[in-house]
């Protein structure tokens, strides 16, 4: 795992929630008297700007004021979507004028639709039928009667609808005139409607506050929603109060804060009554500098944390209740993260359960990103049938007898999964084919005798089966996933199938979480229809994906009793697959999450089987020997820590409450220490542990697995050719299958610098005498593992029965590790690769398994191909398959350069072939499809491979596995390998063999088309039909060039840039004195993040000038100048900046001093004379970012 890796980690903090808030000792206090509590029907505050709605049926086009004017057909609908989201809690607004010239029209505000428009809820002006309606989009079905109001035709009416969760307002004119309660659809898009005729609307604006608790109240004082925070104004000795109706027992509940005004307090509530008087609160106090956490009733202390506590500076708060524990975080830095570990911790049983909100005291405090943890999934529209369901500290929580939660899901064909745990509850499952009212369908039961599949129509138990692994307890979770394919039911639990049954009903409404006789919890539900199941735009077909999240360096690859197990990185974390033939993977819940040690970075795991450790009681059992990184600590004090399984690894227990081996520098040691690798050296009855320093590796041995003992270095100076050392492995094997000539291997990773393009993978061949390797390389010559770009952390499998030494490697590279455009799964694993030795070096080949994947296969012999011959492969097409080849090369007329042209389709294409003349293998993707996500992406990788010899000719063996969005060559029999990520069309599927500059014979080559290893279908999704365009309103900034790179395109909200890195358009215009006025927006409607700048007196390469920086992540505003491309902060201002809002930027630079405005709050005034005059840039950095109505005046 590299350091940036480990910086972006660090930098994401405590981001799993957003906190901060605080409150005077009088923050308890109930409402004064005669004040009234008022529901937030329409968050009070100024409308911002969306972007520009975008139409997709009817004809759109935009008026002076900002608002569209749409015409329609005759009784027909027309529709504009922005790509707004609108989620928990909002207000969305905007004048609708209905033309006098077609009087039975009706416009209508969209909130929460889907991405085509089809399905959301509408708020309509009919002034024909004298009526405000609230309907359901995709079916006409309204929500409440419609409100019978006059309204005429040609006069403008101010219409506005509020969302908080289900609870749905339309206010015309500013007054309430529907409210409505439904659960249809919890996000989704912003638009605009209208029907059988020409309607205009005004500039359509939002109010939102962001959170994802709902139901909110607020109490005295004034609360407004602006772009920078949710605003609370307490006056002078009062408390101001907003509580939300979401109940909660154990919990984690945070938010970001700032308070305004030095004797404002600001308090965070939790586990309180509906009238904040009861239950517990953490008040940030900048007068008393401190923070607090008390009992709110009877005003009692239980921890304090003394701090400098600064006034208009962003904190971040939180707070965790497990049962009667409660712990404090507190994040004072976005920049260099802390927070992580807790500041106050207490003991308290007062209060199991209650509500949250947030409070002021005493002056203006904001509060931005109040959050709760709760259930993660795919679905919306949930709503309760029965018993009390409540967010929780490990998802949803399910009480009381018969509990049941349904989502929609229409059509009967579903893959669900969700990890389940039945806390208490007697039995705990999933729903599937019920219908609309929860009645009905399929139920598969957990219970303390096992699984049982439900009728639910008759009760009919349709099938049982044993625990397949462990029993069913409370405090356990249990994967746990239901195939209803058309008459066939598949229940898979902990990663092994257990049930199959033939049902008569195929249809159905919804699916749903079931509990009864107690409590469970379930988290990750996550449902799919089998043409959205891995069936993603760049999902690979054969190669191990997570559905959703991240896939990074493998951990821990180990075979136990049968089954391979798969642990890699997610986020910090372990995640976890099991296998029974390396190909076909099945999801386990999180095996080591996060902690109060830290994050569970890279590591390894051995199967204990003669229990050396004496953690299994003379059993068997697996150990992981994980990374821990404490973020707060320096360096994150990277130390190896220790967990074990007694149950096949469902299960996990840590080890002790200390490293078993410690940070090189000590406890609070900063050193590069990471990677654990633990192998079985036999030969001296011993374990060794192999672990990164950065710019070496240290060995340690151990008898027990458990005590290490140091014994060696390896590396530093000459041996470091490249970037840190990581993900180091060690392992004997036999120079050509000779077991008496036997030999060494360690390999590693290394990045992320440039001279070796981002990422490398290394080996060194050697010996070990029990203490110390010794290498037989030259330093300073490093033997490359992997030709290509994209074959990272690197990891053979530890206790394979047959001797085998496979491995498998993540499919990326530092330079772009995370920036694939692939959506919600990011990254994948290569193909099992065997692992030999010979003469010549390492040699890998694909593991055999993944021959069983071969389905039909082409073959073509004996075919001499020129630079004018027909392609051989032309009727062959394909996405995901293999190819055998072997080619001659004849004594006389030969071809430069042959190979294989793959994945084709207008000018795109992958190429893999040799160079004859270098003597090199290669594979280009400078046209395979989209590249332009990162810089350091397209282009050719090669690798030196002299050819063969053989009957007076010269010849390459190859064999390749291409898949949707990654090719692995292996040239020579494996003695060199080049592994690529590409990303084409779903359509380029032809092929080609090619030859220039002479000939080359084809003796032998076959394409065997490969089945997926998670695809239940043939078929492609349709994708949905979405708004396209967009205009950029600008002025004075003359042509716009990018610089370095980037993708940059006119969408809705103006000038869109998207980039993992620095992108920036800059002016073709320069400018000395200026004022410039823009409307800038971070994120993308897909939930993307992003930062940016805009440039002024910039030089054109961007290395030299100004820039004014928001980023939401760090949540600052900055003045930053650039020299030579070194950056100095000149000003730094905490912001509450977010993603998903637009928000006004206005600079003034005059002379030397430089002016900038967010909202109108003045955020920079500086001054600096290094540069006088330059050119005007639109920058993004780390994700996306738009610019609109952008106009520069020279001053």
């Amino acid at each position: 795992m590299s350091i940036s890796r480990r910086a972006l980690l660090s930098s994401a903090g405590l981001t799993l929630l957003a906190p901060l808030t605080g409150a005077g000792r009088a923050s308890a206090a109930p409402p004064a008297s005669g004040a009234a509590r008022r529901r937030t029907a329409s968050f009070p505050g100024d409308l911002a700007v969306i972007p520009d709605p975008l139409g997709l049926t009817g004809t759109w086009s935009r008026t002076t004021d900002g608002g569209q004017r749409v015409v329609t057909g005759a009784e027909r609908n027309a529709v504009a979507l922005s790509e707004q989201c609108i989620a928990a809690v909002a207000g969305y607004a905007a004048r609708i004028t209905i033309d006098p010239g077609s009087p039975y029209a009706v416009g209508s505000l969209v909130v929460r639709a889907t991405p085509d428009g089809s399905a959301g809820y509408a708020a309509s002006l009919d002034p024909n039928l004298r009526r405000v309606r609230l309907f359901d989009l995709a079916t006409g079905r309204d929500l409440v009667p419609a409100a019978s109001v006059v309204l005429s035709v040609g006069t403008a009416y101010l219409l506005e609808i509020a969302v908080d969760g289900p609870e749905l307002t339309v206010l015309l004119e500013g007054e309430q005139v529907l409210t409505a309660r439904d659960t249809a659809y919890g996000h989704g898009a912003a638009g605009l409607h209208a029907y059988n005729g020409t309607v205009v609307f005004g500039a359509p604006g939002l109010r939102s506050v962001t959170t994802d608790a709902t139901g909110w109240t607020t109490d005295s004082g004034t609360w407004t929603a602006t772009t920078l925070g949710w605003n609370a104004q307490a006056p002078a000795g009062t408390n101001c109060l907003a509580m939300a109706s979401t109940r909660v027992y154990d919990t984690a509940c945070q938010a970001d804060v700032r308070i305004v005004d030095p004797y404002a307090v600001a308090t965070l509530l939790l586990r309180t009554d509906a009238q904040g008087t009861s239950g517990y609160g953490i008040q940030i106090d900048p007068n008393q500098k401190r923070l607090r956490l008390y009992r709110i009733d009877g005003d009692i202390t239980l921890g304090t944390y003394d701090t400098t506590i600064e006034v208009d500076k962003v904190y971040r708060i939180r707070i965790e209740a497990d049962g009667p524990h409660l712990e404090i975080r507190w994040q004072t830095d976005f920049i260099t993260p802390d927070g992580y570990a807790p500041v106050i911790t207490a003991e308290d049983s007062t209060h199991p359960a209650g509500q949250l909100g947030v409070l002021a005291h005493n002056g203006s405090v904001v509060f931005e990103e109040i959050a709760v943890t709760d259930l993660v999934t795919d679905l919306q529209g949930w709503s309760t049938v029965s018993g009390g369901w409540t967010p929780d500290l490990r998802g949803l929580r399910a009480e009381g007898d018969g509990a049941l939660r349904i989502a929609p899901f229409p059509g009967g064909d579903v893959l669900i999964g969700a990890d389940v745990g039945p806390a208490g509850a007697a039995t705990a499952g999933l729903v599937v084919r019920a219908d609309a009212a929860g009645a009905g369908g399929y139920e598969v039961r957990l219970d303390a005798t096992g699984v049982r599949l439900l009728d639910r129509t008759n009760t009919t138990e349709l099938g049982r089966a044993a625990p397949p692994v462990r029993p069913f307890v409370a405090g356990g979770t249990y994967r746990t996933e239901v195939r209803a394919l058309g008459t066939a039911v598949t229940v898979t639990v902990d990663g092994v199938e257990v049930l199959t049954a033939t049902v008569a009903r195929t249809g159905g409404s919804t699916v749903g979480l079931a509990a009864t006789g107690g409590t469970a919890v379930f988290q990750e539900v996550r449902a799919r229809t089998p043409q959205t199941y891995y069936t993603d735009t760049y999902r690979p077909a054969y190669r191990y994906t997570r559905l959703a999240s991240h896939t990074s360096d493998p951990n821990g690859l180990v075979r136990h009793e049968g089954e391979y197990h798969l642990f890699h990185q997610d986020s910090g974390q372990w995640a976890h697959a099991v296998s029974t033939d390396l190909l076909h993977w099945r999801a386990l819940p999180v095996a080591l999450p996060v902690s109060d040690f830290g994050h569970t970075w890279s590591g390894s795991c051995v199967a204990d089987t003669d229990d050396a450790s004496g953690l299994f009681g003379g059993g068997a059992g697996l150990i992981a020997f994980y990374t821990s990184y404490h973020p707060d600590k320096p360096g994150g004090n990277q130390s190896v820590r220790v967990a074990h399984s007694k149950d096949k690894g469902r299960s996990w227990k840590w080890y002790g409450t200390e490293p078993v081996v410690q940070n090189p520098g000590g406890p609070d040691g900063g050193w590069d220490f990471r990677d654990p690798k633990v192998v079985r050296d036999d030969e001296r009855d011993q374990w060794v542990m192999v672990v990164s320093g950065g710019d070496h590796v240290r060995f340690f041995t151990s008898t027990d697995l458990l005590h290490w003992a140091y014994r060696s270095s390896f590396g530093y100076g000459a041996w470091v050719t490249g970037g840190v050392w990581e993900c180091p492995d060690l392992f004997p094997l036999p120079v050509d299958g000779a077991p008496d000539h036997v030999r060494w291997v360690l390999t590693l990773s290394t990045g992320a610098v440039r001279r070796t393009d981002g990422s490398a993978a290394e080996y060194f061949l050697g010996d070990w005498d029990g203490t110390t390797f010794t290498t037989t390389n030259t330093a300073g010559t490093p033997l490359r593992a992997e030709a290509g770009r994209d074959y990272y952390a690197a990891m053979t499998f530890y206790g394979l029965p047959d001797g085998r030494r496979v491995q498998l490697g993540w499919l990326s590279n530092w330079d772009y590790a995370f920036s694939a455009p692939t959506g919600e799964w990011n990254g994948q694993i290569g193909i099992p690769r065997e692992l030999a030795l010979s003469d010549e070096g390492l040699v890998q080949r694909p593991a055999v398994e993944i021959e069983t994947l071969r389905t039909s296969s082409t073959t073509v012999k004996g075919v001499t191909v020129r630079p004018d011959s027909a392609n051989p492969l032309a009727a062959v097409r394909g996405r995901s398959y293999e190819i055998e080849a072997e080619i001659a090369l004849p004594v006389t007329g030969a071809a430069t350069e042959f190979g294989f042209r793959l994945r084709t389709g207008g000018d795109r294409r992958t190429v893999a072939g040799y160079d004859v003349g270098a003597g090199k293998i290669f594979v280009d993707r400078t046209d395979a499809g989209v590249c332009d996500f990162t810089e350091h992406f397209a282009g050719r990788t090669s690798a030196p491979l002299p050819l063969d010899a053989v009957d007076g000719e010269r010849r390459l063996r190859i064999r390749l596995f291409m898949d949707t969005s990654s090719v692995e060559v292996f040239g020579g029999d494996g003695r060199v390998t080049i592994s690529s990520l590409l990303f084409p069309e779903p359509d380029d599927q032809g092929m080609a063999f090619y030859a220039i500059g002479g000939e080359a014979r084809i003796i032998t080559l076959t394409v065997h088309r490969l089945r997926g290893v998670f695809r239940v279908t043939d078929s492609d999704p349709e994708p949905p039909e979405t708004p396209v365009g967009g205009a950029f309103r600008s002025g004075g900034l003359g042509e716009l060039t990018v610089v370095p790179a980037g993708h940059w395109t006119t969408t809705g909200a103006g000038r869109t840039g998207v980039f993992d890195r620095d992108s920036t358009a800059v002016s073709s215009t320069e400018y000395g004195d200026l004022e410039l006025t823009t409307q800038v927006r971070f994120g993308g409607p897909e939930g993307t993040s992003g930062a940016g700048s805009v440039l002024l007196r910039a030089s054109p390469d961007t290395a030299d000038g100004y820039a004014v920086n928001l980023d939401p992540n760090l949540r600052t505003a900055r003045l930053l100048r650039r020299d030579g491309g070194r950056t100095t902060v000149l000003a730094e201002v905490p912001l509450l900046v977010r993603t998903g809002v637009t928000l006004p930027l206005r600079i003034r630079a005059r002379g030397g001093r430089i002016e900038a405005f967010v909202d109108g709050r003045p955020v920079v005034d500086v001054t600096d004379t290094r540069y006088a005059s330059g050119r005007i840039g639109l920058n993004v950095f780390g994700g996306r970012a738009a610019y609109q109505d952008t106009f520069v005046t020279a001053l």
